[in-house]
């Protein structure tokens, strides 16, 4: 009995982020519309995959979450944020390496809506590993950095439904 109530008091007291291994979740904008400007907004597609992203993270135990401050990722990030009642925090993408080390200090599960460009960047310095450039075509890879003893290792998974390219690639 009395170790049933010291479970309780730890359920209680620990948050399941608080007992989940640190981890930073990295994804790229959601569709976006081809309206030829440098702010667009999300195409029908894009809001499905947005949504799909917020099922996805709903039970992750997000702790924070990250957006460029552009209507695609913005947008992007609003379902989850909703569901998580996590407010959507902003990061200037030409100031990454100043970024990944906030990011390498915080604790907790978070999540980092960036770009094509930026995003597998990101994942390059916090990880030391090398990764390319999304294809303008890609929105579906969900990049997972964890550590692994003094390092930090990245791992992937995809959101639905997975773009692939008309050429194979």
């Amino acid at each position: 009995m009395l170790k049933l109530k010291a479970l309780a008091l730890c359920l209680l007291f620990f948050s399941p982020s608080a007992l989940a291994e640190p981890t930073i979740y990295l994804v790229r904008h959601a569709e976006k519309e081809a309206d030829g400007g440098n702010d667009p907004n999300l195409t029908e597609a894009g809001r499905a995959r947005a949504n799909w992203l917020a099922g996805y993270f709903k039970k992750k135990g997000l702790t924070a979450i990250f957006s460029t401050d552009y209507q695609r990722t913005q947008q992007t990030a609003a379902p989850t944020a909703k569901m998580t009642t996590l407010p959507v925090q902003t990061y200037d993408p030409r100031h990454l390496k100043e970024f990944a080390k906030s990011l390498r200090d915080m604790e907790g599960i978070v999540l980092v809506v960036g770009h094509s460009n930026t995003t597998p960047t990101l994942v390059s310095l916090l990880t030391n590993e090398e990764h390319e450039e999304l294809d303008e075509r890609v929105y579906d890879h969900i990049y997972m950095v964890t550590p692994k003893g003094r390092r930090l290792v990245s791992s992937m998974a995809y959101s639905e439904p997975q773009t692939p390219l008309p050429d194979g690639n």
